[in-house]
């Protein structure tokens, strides 16, 4: 009896030092600088603080391609667990996780995919869905005819691509709808150089899709400063707080709800180290 009770002791001070082991989690951001995506981190880490075996690391790469992909690798280089990431670019990104898959890393993407398969699990809303109701409400609000200034986000990114795909699908429909497109990087102060030029150079528009509220913002600033009043639809993604103030004070037309996916992308990591199954391809 007394052997059993030593194995039996063994064995919970074994089970004990497991659910104590620190799994480190490198999170690699494309940027702080916009809302969604600060909102992105900040339910990323508020999920974590629940689970004490889960240490997140965020590092911001202003943008940067080349940044967020020396964050990636000094993950790997620096053996950590798992990364989460939201890749602004899918074909070198994906180069770079195909390393950290072979040496064992979990890897789950939120919001933005990559270029084949060197992930855990890809976890994202229907950008293309978003992007046809988007189109069936703008063209509607305009009468099926007239002008749309299309804000895009960073190029190549999963959600710029569907977002536009799912739009252009709709519009195409209707001869009258004519799309002239800007690249705003889903940030305020890009929308707010392209626009301004948009009205330097007396290019006119009937309304605005915005694949981001954030660009949505700037480009309201630039109208305002030109004093342009006139009632234009516009359509934004995210539903930011600047957003919802500007739906309500009748500035902004609509806007979708956008799950930032920070929460899931926690919760798909706690639950690959309790040995849970997770899928591959996960729709928000």
């Amino acid at each position: 009896m007394r052997i059993l009770a030593r194995i039996a002791l063994v064995v919970t001070l074994m089970a004990v030092l497991a659910q104590a082991e620190v799994y480190r989690v490198g999170f690699a951001q494309d940027t702080l600088a916009n809302d969604w995506r600060k909102a992105q981190v900040d339910q990323a880490l508020k999920e974590a603080e629940k689970y004490d075996f889960l240490e997140v690391t965020v590092r911001d790469a202003q943008a940067s391609i080349g940044a967020q992909i020396m964050a990636i690798e000094s993950f790997i280089r620096e053996g950590y667990d798992y990364i989460l990431t939201s890749p602004i670019e899918p074909t070198i990104t994906a180069v770079v996780l195909q390393e950290a898959i072979e040496r064992g890393i979990g890897v789950v993407l939120i919001d933005r995919g990559i270029s084949g398969d060197a992930y855990t699990s890809f976890i994202a809303p229907d950008n293309e869905a978003i992007g046809r109701q988007a189109a069936d409400y703008l063209l509607h609000q305009m009468g099926y005819e007239g002008t749309i200034l299309m804000l895009q986000g960073v190029k190549g990114a999963t959600p710029t691509v569907l977002r536009e795909r799912g739009f252009e699908a709709v519009a195409r429909e209707h001869e009258g709808v004519r799309i002239i497109k800007r690249r705003g990087n889903y940030l305020r102060q890009d929308a707010i150089e392209v626009v301004d030029r948009l009205y330097r150079d007396q290019i006119g528009f009937d309304a605005i899709y915005a694949h981001s509220d954030s660009m949505l913002i700037g480009a309201r600033v630039v109208m305002e400063r030109y004093e342009d009043s006139r009632a234009v639809p516009t359509v934004g993604i995210d539903y930011i707080s600047a957003a919802q103030e500007a739906i309500l004070a009748g500035w902004q037309t609509a806007s979708f709800t956008y799950p930032t996916c920070g929460q899931e992308g926690i919760e798909a990591i706690v639950n690959l180290i309790k040995g849970k199954r997770v899928p591959k391809q996960q729709t928000i």
